[in-house]
């Protein structure tokens, strides 16, 4: 007993905590996702016509303001494509822990590359910059002028 005493003195000196799993490397829990950069991406959710806005900040992703859902909730996605349009539909658990999927659509294949890029990158959790130098409003299908 009077080891282990000893042991965890000697540890709380040296400035190693056993909380950490890979010690000086370790970032704190509250900072994991803050160094993700805020991307936005107009599409259509669910059907043509209804437009929506994602938007992927940290650890989170939202649409339209919605409470979204954030990485740890997020299952998979897949893609495919039909003539001029791109889908991407994205498994998660909603807040009651059950399955759900969300459709997103895109009508532009640039915008659609963008798109699946960013949610790449969310669910890796890259944090690497890189530039993007359009402006919101011309990363989706849609003119959103004026939104």
């Amino acid at each position: 007993m009077l080891r282990l005493v000893a042991l965890l003195i000697l540890l709380s000196r040296s400035g190693i905590s056993l909380a950490q799993e890979l010690g000086p490397a370790d970032f704190p829990a509250s900072e994991v996702g803050k160094s993700m950069p805020e991307t936005i991406h107009d599409a259509y959710c669910r059907q043509l016509g209804r437009e929506c806005r994602i938007r992927f900040k940290g650890v989170s992703m939202s649409i339209d303001g919605y409470n979204g859902i954030t990485r740890d909730r997020f299952l998979g996605f897949r893609s495919s494509a039909d003539g001029e349009e791109r889908y991407f539909y994205v498994r998660y658990l909603n807040s009651k822990g059950q399955e759900q999927e969300a459709l997103f659509l895109f009508v532009n294949w640039g915008a659609a590359s963008e798109f699946g890029q960013a949610l790449a990158r969310w669910y890796e959790q890259d944090a690497r910059p890189r530039p993007n130098f359009r402006f919101p409003s011309s990363q989706g299908p849609q003119d959103t002028q004026g939104r």
